[in-house]
This record gives structure tokens, C-alpha cells and sequence, in this order.
């Protein structure tokens, strides 16, 4: 990941915050504050867990490449 791309990525996390304190501080009480910063963690974790099924993937095929590799590039299949 280039410099830029970090940057926009830091810069998009920032307004995602923004937002969502200033629609937090919108909300006509505690109650609604709750129901949305509940929806809003079920929809990060949400995002979590695909991600961590990405890297589990990645994970993966770097294990197949490297098993390969000590076996003497054999395609066992």
C-alpha cells in the first residue's frame, strides 16, 4: 500500500468518525444513542470478520506456495 492510499484510507476513517459523532449528537436521547452505536458496532464487526476471513484466506495460499516450495515445487492435486 502506497503512501496516498494510506493517507485516503487515515482520511476516510476520520470522516466516518466525524459522521458518525455528529449523527450520534443528533439523537434525541440516550436511548437512541445506544441503538445506534449498538447498529453501528454490529455493522464494524461485521466488516471485521470479512476481513479476517480475507487474511485467512491469504494465509492459506501462502502455506500452499511455501508447501510446495519445500516439496520441490511437486503439484500434489
Amino acid at each position: 500500500m502506497d503512501v496516498k492510499s494510506m493517507e485516503r484510507g487515515c482520511h476516510q476513517g476520520i470522516s466516518e468518525a466525524d459522521a458518525c459523532r455528529s449523527e450520534l449528537v443528533s439523537l434525541p436521547d440516550d436511548a437512541a444513542r445506544i441503538c445506534f452505536l449498538r447498529r453501528h458496532r454490529r455493522k464494524l464487526m461485521a466488516a471485521l470478520h470479512e476481513a479476517q476471513e480475507k487474511l485467512s484466506c491469504i494465509d492459506y495460499m501462502i502455506y500452499e506456495i511455501e508447501r510446495k516450495q519445500k516439496g520441490g515445487g511437486s503439484d500434489e492435486s
